[in-house]
């Protein structure tokens, strides 16, 4: 699976390349982006919404929520006033926060296996209830008016884990559920890199970055210095190997995505989708360890 993952992330930058390098796309690129978003994304919401076994579970997760919502805390003392400024404190905390979706699900799949995948999934979920919020504001603040019946796409995901959740309530999910979030790994890795690529090499996001990489680096080295202890504290292995790939992550691929959505330039974000893949590694390697001792 690991090698699957890899590839999948390889095929979808590709895709994801040779699409905005054509330029045709641009145009339309908001409507991949809301794809993406309403099929993929919120397809797994629901599913693991649906696999929820108990709040015990929730307890890693929520100490992962509670650091992401403190890094857009710091992002905001960081942004300097004005009328969007709680718009550039989100994507710019954003973009340091953890890639749930299309990094920590795929790799802890591949590297933690089973009792990974579903930490991290639920990392992703609760994730996904806070991204909620995060949306709101980014569309209330939106430089480009946005139509009031998109806000069901943009929300899809957790809307889609609402609905999962009340269906848990009800019945137990059905036996292929956790079999479809385990295969659609490589697909969320393909699409969400195809749809980030794309997304960052957008006409709107050529900015520049380098004033953006101070409060990057500050945010990243709070994330890692909250998460440190999160990792060493961890129960079993395959928590730990999660944690580690969550403090030592990928680009978040939202923010730019939204922001080509929204009509943001940030430059922030655009110093994140440039600098954060040299941690990566950083956290593969520490990630194998873990599971190996």
């Amino acid at each position: 699976m690991t090698l699957v993952i890899v590839l999948a992330y390889a095929v979808g930058a590709s895709a994801g390349f040779a699409i905005a390098r054509t330029g045709k796309l641009a145009g339309e690129w908001r409507v991949f982006i809301r794809t993406q978003l309403l099929l993929s994304s919120a397809l797994i919401s629901l599913l693991a919404g649906w696999q929820l076994g108990g709040w015990s579970d929730l307890l890693w997760p929520v100490l992962v929520t509670a650091i992401c919502v403190l890094l857009i805390g710091v992002a905001y003392l960081l942004t300097p006033r004005s009328p969007s400024r709680t718009a550039h404190a989100v994507l710019g905390g954003w973009s340091a926060i953890p890639n749930p979706s299309f990094w920590l699900v795929p790799m802890s799949d591949a590297i933690a296996g089973t009792a990974g995948v579903v930490v991290a999934v639920f990392i992703d979920r609760l994730a996904r209830a806070v991204f909620g919020v995060f949306v709101w504001i980014l569309r209330r603040h939106a430089p480009i008016p946005q139509r009031k019946r998109t806000s069901f796409i943009d929300e899809a995901p957790f809307i889609a884990l609402v609905v999962g959740l009340v269906l848990n309530y009800f019945s137990d999910a059905p036996a292929w559920a956790g079999t479809v979030i385990e295969w659609a790994a490589p697909v969320l890795a393909a699409t969400g890199a195809a749809v980030f690529v794309g997304s960052v090499m957008h006409p709107s996001q050529r900015i520049p970055w380098r004033p953006g990489v101070r409060v990057w680096v500050i945010l990243t080295v709070v994330r890692i210095a909250l998460m440190v202890p999160l990792v060493l504290l961890a129960p079993t292995p395959a928590i730990a190997a999660v944690l580690v790939l969550g403090t030592f992550s990928i680009p978040a691929f939202f923010p730019p995505q939204f922001s080509v959505l929204y009509g943001y330039a940030d430059s922030v974000v655009a110093a994140s989708v440039r600098l954060a893949w040299f941690l990566a590694p950083i956290g593969v390697i520490a990630g194998l360890f873990i599971m190996r001792q």
